[in-house]
């Protein structure tokens, strides 16, 4: 999508849109210019809008424009936030892709100006696609048509608008990229593609990169990733991308993200449907490559090192068993009570290759446990950590952008419950069924991550929606993404 930011419509082409808060339709902004005032004047006056928020009305063949007038209540300015400015965005953007318009220019009033990020946001996120794998002729009869040219329009042009849209577009299209990662299924997204995706984004980047295949992986005894592949005949891979942004003094901030790119669940079998989604495993790889593909490019000031994990979970006469005991790359032995809880053990080696780069903190995001949908729905991800104030900072993180976190207490007891009578750990504690899952899950994890400060976002019930926000489509949703990206930033 190509965006401009003018002073004024220079275009007599495609859509106008013009948002209206309920405070302006005394006196309208001088920014719609007579013909868009008088029609709104009129239609206020036959009580056809109000103002309202996300009520709207249409006009054809304007004076200003060939095709389409869209006036859309904004609501009023006293309750706007930058939520409501990115749902704004996104109706919008909906309401284009429904009308055919390639071209759109959008008229903002100055309290829009103030969320001009988040607003455009929400408009480039819910023009996503997810048709991708539709033939040409069946994409030509769709009524959805995304934006060719889009035009924002101010009163003034400034410095911190620029970028807030420059921003803005860096944000919404990397997590377009990380939903098109995570709804491709495993056929044509597997460990291969996800290493030439890492060397394209090292490439551009010029980060630093270190690619572990199984030759690699056994030398180093990395018994965790191993293990989980043992029943696919693909290799495994260990992807390493290091982007500097600051001294050389400052410690890195590690991501840790889980790429299981088909999980079927091993000879722990899943059970109860939905085994088809499970190409969304790798949603957490997936999630620290978006970041990696933008980190340098929103010029975030921290060393940053991204280690993504990447196997298969599938059943064969060499498939790793219940009751297999491992030897992790720490060195520790953990016996396997359920090959479903494969996630924490691929992460398990992955942090502790983390923890031999000197973090001044890991973060590990991962679609976990089933138990963070059960404890929190399908709205909010679970949030654990080792340290409160970190902890803390992430969940404001993730209010600031709508991509919610809320947190849940790894208890003494989760640890007990986790240690094995034949091994160091279990991987999973069968004895107490279903209950505190996501912790006990957390509580696996942090055994690996010594005494570094960690955080863990479990996404579990996030990664994967039915019932999509106004700027999400079904299927992938890249939860986890703006949250990382605003604590970086901040």
């Amino acid at each position: 999508m190509k965006i401009k930011i003018l002073k004024k419509l220079k275009t007599k082409k495609g859509a106008i849109v013009a948002p209206v808060f309920t405070e302006d339709l005394k006196k309208l902004p001088l920014l719609y210019g007579e013909n868009i005032k008088s029609f709104i004047k009129d239609r206020v006056k036959n009580n056809k809008f109000d103002g309202k928020d996300q009520k709207y009305v249409t006009f054809l063949d304007t004076k200003d424009a060939p095709n389409h007038l869209f006036v859309i209540g904004a609501g009023n300015k006293a309750d706007f936030s930058a939520n409501k400015a990115r749902n704004l965005g996104a109706k919008i953007s909906k309401q284009m892709k429904f009308m055919k318009e390639r071209e759109v220019s959008i008229l903002l009033p100055d309290t829009l100006i103030t969320f001009i990020g988040e607003f455009l946001e929400g408009y480039i996120m819910a023009q996503y696609n997810i048709e991708m794998f539709k033939t040409d002729a069946i994409k030509k009869k769709n009524i959805n048509f995304n934006t060719d040219v889009l035009h924002l329009i101010l009163n003034s042009v400034t410095k911190s608008s620029k970028e807030a849209v420059e921003k803005a577009q860096l944000r919404a299209e990397a997590v377009n990229y990380v939903r098109d990662l995570v709804n491709s299924p495993a056929n044509k997204i597997d460990a291969d593609f996800l290493t030439n995706e890492a060397k394209r984004i090292a490439k551009q980047n010029r980060y630093k990169k270190v690619f572990l295949g199984l030759k690699e992986l056994k030398k180093m005894k990395a018994g965790g990733i191993l293990s989980v592949n043992q029943g696919c005949k693909r290799e495994p891979k260990l992807l390493v991308l290091q982007h500097d942004g600051a001294s050389k003094r400052e410690k890195p901030i590690v991501l840790v993200g889980k790429g299981v790119v088909f999980d079927t669940g091993g000879y722990n079998l899943k059970r109860g449907g939905h085994i088809e989604e499970m190409h969304q495993d790798m949603a957490g790889a997936a999630t620290v490559m978006g970041i990696m593909d933008v980190v340098k490019k929103l010029k975030i000031k921290k060393n940053i090192i991204a280690v993504m994990p990447i196997v298969e979970n599938l059943i064969n006469e060499d498939a790793y068993r219940p009751s297999d005991i491992i030897t992790m790359l720490s060195g520790n032995t953990v016996e396997v009570t359920n090959t479903d809880a494969e996630g924490r053990i691929i992460l398990a080696d992955a942090i502790h290759y983390a923890t031999e780069l000197d973090p001044e903190m890991i973060l590990t995001i991962a679609t976990l446990t089933g138990a963070s949908f059960a404890a929190l729905g399908h709205r909010y991800s679970a949030l654990m950590a080792n340290n409160s104030d970190l902890m803390k900072k992430m969940q404001i993180s993730s209010q600031n952008v709508d991509d919610l976190a809320w947190s849940l207490p790894i208890h003494d007891d989760y640890h007990k419950e986790i240690e094995s009578s034949i091994a160091d750990f279990r991987n999973f504690d069968r004895g107490s069924g279903g209950g505190a899952g996501a912790s006990k899950a957390a509580a696996f994890l942090e055994k690996f991550v010594k005494d570094n400060k960690w955080c863990h976002i479990d996404i579990g019930g996030t990664a994967f929606t039915t019932r999509p926000k106004p700027y999400e489509t079904k299927g992938a949703t890249a939860h986890g993404f703006r949250m990382l990206i605003e604590f970086l930033d901040n």
